[in-house]
């Protein structure tokens, strides 16, 4: 027959049993047995903190023990008080205690830091209670503050090594289910903590907290909390750049382990005080946008670091059919132009609903997912650029690539973007991949082309007929004509540009 376990719960060595027939027959002490017992019984079922709450538990278990000697001693008439104080004590950290113990795993998680506050307050508490009546030595109270911090430890090192394990982290991933988004947040800003911990110290822990993270994020849906990619989130593969443009060299990374991205070394600033300012800033906005749009307009930023260079880098994921331009040109004979330009003017709508300027919208910030749809990718970038630099973007030669869709009022001594130039820019875009070639592309050099733009004059109407099957009708050309007005507010908003693209034909 086979024997059958039985759960015993113990304290300073001894059972729920025996501390009960040791203490309950003497007068006053029942009442304080009962609580006590209740609180052994609870510690079992706290998931993380186990060790602090273990000492707890000890320590009112000594707390009654104190008591009874207090009172055989008889030394003081407060016995009452004394006795009603330490219940009232004991009451509390019960109720702790089972509070603690319904959390359930993803709770506990989250919470340990609250959970380990609560403890060391606690304890504090018992210590007042033995204050207030002399009921044992000062040197009990100094041995459990060196306890308490043994004990914390010890626990954090589980909870690193609880977080660092794959099978832990499906269990709370399929517990996770009517909790809400900040607990999720909560959780994964201690993935990250806890990689920074054992960023070089431990690499089997590491590996297992980059798995768990990415899983978390890939499950609910959620970028890092923290932004700053410092904790050994992403890795470059190799030292030589996939390509490159003015401003910036583009490296393979992976991230978390798990994942290709695209690491966007940024030539143009250093990374310091100021830009790690503006990149903070802007990881909100990241952040808005993906809770909006979850990568399917815009391509996400996981975050930005520093390598082994002083540039800062943008990590966002690897797109395999690479930019729009690349990729029409590839596909020229069965794209359905018409659907992928819309597509990209949605990617602006997502951005502009919110209120945020792109900037710098052209073929080469357009890359292409594996469905074939347009995502825009680096919106921000040039304000981030031009904050930094502290002057006007044109002004800037790292910008130069983007001179021939700058709409003419960003040339001027402000060179202020706008959710107008956008429009101005997407209509250049477009153009761009009707023809396949950059706009004004029978002018040399990218200044020049701006120059024109402020000057009014348009590019010249394309007449090639693989240009016309792509879609540059009529109505589409009047459509990129009017997105080009020397006045703004003359141009079409975002929404009446896709209505009017609708009715192209294109």
């Amino acid at each position: 027959m086979p024997s059958t376990s039985v759960l015993v719960f113990v304290s300073l060595g001894k059972t729920i049993a025996q501390i009960t027939a040791e203490l309950s027959p003497i007068p006053g002490l029942p009442i304080l047995v009962e609580v006590l017992c209740g609180i052994i019984e609870l510690c079992e079922n706290i998931g993380h903190n186990k060790h602090a709450a273990k000492q707890l538990r000890d320590r009112c278990h000594a707390l009654v023990l104190a008591f009874r000697d207090f009172e055989q001693r008889n030394v003081s008439a407060n016995i009452n008080q004394a006795r009603n104080d330490i219940h009232d004590q004991l009451i509390e950290i019960h109720t702790k205690m089972n509070g603690w113990a319904q959390l359930g795993k993803f709770k506990s998680f989250v919470q340990q830091e609250e959970i380990a506050k609560d403890i060391e307050r606690s304890h504090m508490k018992i210590t007042d209670c033995i204050t207030s009546f002399n009921l044992t030595s000062q040197f009990e109270i100094h041995e459990w503050m060196n306890d308490f911090g043994a004990n914390q430890r010890r626990d954090h090192s589980e909870l690193i090594e609880s977080l660092s394990e794959i099978q832990q982290s499906q269990i709370l991933v399929e517990t996770k289910t009517d909790e809400t988004n900040d607990l999720v947040r909560k959780m994964m800003t201690m993935f990250q903590q806890a990689m920074g911990e054992n960023k070089e110290v431990a690499e089997r822990v590491h590996k297992g907290l980059s798995a768990n993270l990415y899983q978390f994020q890939a499950q609910f849906k959620e970028l890092p909390p923290d932004s700053y990619l410092k904790s050994g989130e992403v890795v470059k593969i190799g030292n030589v750049p996939t390509r490159g443009t003015h401003a910036m060299d583009i490296y393979e990374g992976l991230y978390l382990g798990q994942e290709k991205v695209a690491i966007k070394v940024i030539r143009s600033m250093n990374f310091n005080d100021q830009s790690k300012r503006r990149f903070a800033r802007e990881a909100n906005i990241w952040h808005e946008v993906w809770n909006r749009d979850h990568g399917a307009h815009i391509v996400p930023f996981y975050g930005y670091c520093q390598l082994d260079a002083p540039f800062p880098c943008m990590v966002s994921p690897w797109q395999t059919q690479g930019d729009a331009l690349t990729y029409v040109k590839s596909k020229d004979k069965f794209l359905d132009y018409h659907v992928f330009i819309i597509y990209l003017a949605e990617g602006v709508q997502v951005l502009h609903n919110m209120s945020l300027i792109h900037g710098d919208i052209r073929a080469a910030n357009v890359l292409v997912n594996d469905f074939g749809l347009p995502l825009l990718s680096d919106f921000g970038l040039s304000k981030i650029i031009t904050d930094i630099s502290g002057g006007p973007l044109t002004q800037s030669s790292i910008m130069s690539d983007s001179y021939r869709y700058f709409a003419p009022e960003v040339f001027e001594e402000e060179g202020n973007l706008s959710l107008s130039s956008d429009i101005y820019s997407l209509a250049m875009t477009l153009l761009e991949l009707l023809t396949h070639t950059h706009p004004y592309q029978e002018v040399k050099h990218h200044i020049k082309a701006g120059n024109l733009a402020a000057q009014g004059k348009h590019p010249v109407r394309p007449s090639d007929s693989d240009v016309l099957r792509r879609g540059l009708t009529t109505d589409m050309w009047s459509l990129l004509v009017k997105s080009w007005s020397l006045e703004p507010q003359t141009r079409p908003s975002i929404d009446i540009f896709i209505s009017s693209l609708m009715n192209t034909g294109a």
